[in-house]
């Protein structure tokens, strides 16, 4: 689908492609240009660089290359459209095939009334908590130990007990029971499904607030021994657990040098409200990829302060996994005592939180001491456990990671460091460590010929600038035959005939809307084209270098026809137009022979 330039050139502004990418890589500037490992091949030395001035990215090992389009492509396995569609999305942008689609237009109306909804309750929820009715749910907090600022500053509220309290004064407002429904505020009900009852009643209500400062979602509180004890917004067209964070918005427009990952509400209030200002909760126990990038936008590094049960123990070991994939340091916070952080910092205070943090570890060692406690090390069969799937998850680090780990394991399993390096050296991961892992589609690192490495050169010269591209067209050794690739043929072809209209054009607008294929073919040219520092000079050289090496191939390949077993005439037509192509390169070369 060809998109208005216009439109086009205002997502690529809007997604710059710096900061796209960061979510994915950790980038490092160096030499003008921002490098890191390559999330498309196993990359163990940075080869994968972005040109933020040119807002394109390459890779010098595996070749994917393109613009910040074609990285979304490959990051998420999407097609071109549905790549520029979730660009868009993260603009605020409407697609151009959807600004005159009705249906489109009519969920995009339904989700903005969903937010205005959400904002509504969430005030309706706060005012309760003040008023008469919110009594019990205060004495709540007092006893939690929240206080007034803290429970204004998080927008707690209270659901009153009626079963349709908030759903008429909703409606009173102007909004639809459809509306209501699809928000999850409201369920139709049971026998009589004409009827609407609240989704929260009688519960410490929780607003959840998105990166953008809407209102998405809530959590309701049973502050009784009702079960359940937490109930929360499903998925509506407004709100995915997946791919939010509780009190995300509270990190918005910080520089932090980490982030303490807990599991529930009361944690991060508590640490809030404890001057422990950078908490927030995953909504569930588990971390997804979605949620590793946009933490990944605030912090390099994690601390997991998650529950000491099972589920909170099984739920780290999977969002550690998820974290090394994003690259963010994942650290694990050791409660003692099976508390949860709010039971923890109540009872000792933010210094002694803290004091723990200090003596974190990383989520290697508390993976290997998880292992461990499994197996149990006090007998023979334990400790060879222990050290058969410690071995496993070591193999899987690279070397000078893993060597960090095996005084540790040797020591754990009473098994000699040689042992233990032997078996990593054999060990692979277990199908659970597969399963556990993220992978992008990776791409086998690839090395052009120098026949297609000086094409791209030629066409790097010619994307330099419009005046260098003008003299390369008009150089008698130019000709776009000198072009055997299809993919650099024709981005030469357009370059020339925008330069001969006089006009500037946008060279990542253009790739932009290439195939990624040919997007990694042409950013290749442009990658090169930095490091010369005469274009039209560069570019006379190299043309007269390949008219030469394209005479030599088909001198080459006229030899070997005229050996073949043909007719007297045809062999004639051969070395007849040998000796033409002969004295060409002759004169090319400059050669007396």
């Amino acid at each position: 689908m060809a998109f208005p330039e216009a439109w086009l050139n205002e997502l690529m502004s809007k997604n710059d492609i710096a900061s796209v990418i960061a979510e994915y890589v950790q980038l490092t500037p160096k030499g003008g240009r921002l490098w890191g490992h390559c999330p498309f091949h196993v990359d163990k030395t940075p080869s994968f660089s972005v040109s933020p001035d040119k807002q394109l990215f390459h890779c010098f090992s595996c070749k994917a290359g393109g613009s910040v389009i074609q990285f979304v492509m490959q990051a998420e396995n999407l097609s071109y459209i549905d790549a520029v569609r979730q660009l868009a999305q993260r603009a605020g942008m409407d697609m151009p095939n959807e600004i005159d689609d009705k249906r489109l237009l009519d969920q995009k109306r339904k989700r903005e009334r969903i937010y205005e909804a959400n904002r509504e309750a969430a005030l309706f929820y706060h005012n309760a908590l003040l008023s008469p009715m919110g009594e019990e749910a205060r004495k709540y907090l007092e006893r939690r130990g929240v206080n007034a600022s803290t429970a204004k500053r998080f927008g707690l509220g209270f659901s009153p007990e009626g079963y349709d309290v908030l759903f008429e004064y909703l409606t009173g407002k102007g909004f639809s029971r459809e509306i209501l429904i699809e928000a999850g505020l409201a369920v139709p009900g049971r026998k009589d499904p004409s009827k609407s009852f609240d989704f929260f009643r009688g519960r410490l209500m929780f607003p959840v607030i998105s990166a953008a400062g809407k209102v998405i979602a809530f959590g309701g509180r049973t502050m009784g021994n009702d079960e359940p004890k937490y109930i929360n917004t499903g998925d509506t067209p407004v709100y995915n657990k997946r791919e939010n964070i509780y009190a995300v918005n509270l990190l918005k427009g910080k520089k932090l040098d980490d982030i303490i990952m807990v599991e529930g509400y009361m944690d991060v209030i508590s640490l809030h409200q404890a001057g422990i200002d950078n908490a927030v909760a995953s909504l569930g126990t588990a971390l997804t990829i979605q949620q590793a990038r946009l933490l990944k936008r605030y912090a390099p590094k994690v601390f997991y302060a998650y529950d000491g049960d099972e589920a909170g123990q099984k739920a780290m070991i999977r969002g550690i996994d998820i974290l090394r994939t994003s690259e963010i340091e994942p650290r694990v916070i050791v409660i003692p005592g099976g508390m949860d952080p709010d039971e923890y910092i109540r009872a000792n205070g933010p210094d002694s939180f803290l004091s723990l943090k200090d003596a974190s570890i990383t989520g290697i060692r508390f993976k290997l001491e998880r292992i461990a406690r499994i197996h149990g090390t006090d007998t023979p069969d334990g400790r060879e456990k222990f050290a058969r799937e410690a071995c496993s998850l070591l193999a899987s680090l690279d070397p000078v990671e893993r060597d960090r780990y095996i005084p540790f394991v040797a020591e754990k399993s009473g098994v000699s460091s040689d042992t233990v390096k032997e078996q990593c050296g054999i060990a692979v991961k277990s199908p659970a460590n597969e399963q556990s892992s993220v992978k992008y589609n990776y791409k086998r690192p690839r090395t052009e010929s120098e026949a297609v490495k000086n094409e791209q050169k030629l066409l790097g010269c010619m994307m330099s600038s419009r005046e260098a591209g003008v003299e390369i067209g008009k150089n008698r050794d130019f000709s776009l035959s000198l072009f055997t690739v299809d993919p650099l043929r024709a981005f030469a072809a357009r370059l020339l005939a925008a330069y001969r209209t006089g006009g500037k054009p946008d060279i990542s607008l253009m790739i932009a809307e290439l195939e990624p294929e040919d997007a990694e073919v042409v950013s290749g040219a442009f990658a090169v084209s930095e490091d010369i520092p005469s274009p039209a000079a560069y570019a006379s050289d190299l043309m007269k270098n390949m008219a030469l090496s394209s005479l030599k191939d088909k001198l080459t390949e006229l030899s070997k026809r005229a050996k073949e077993n043909i007719s007297p005439e045809e062999k004639a037509e051969i070395l007849k137009e040998y000796a033409a192509k002969y004295a060409e390169y002759r004169t090319r070369s400059g050669s007396d022979r």
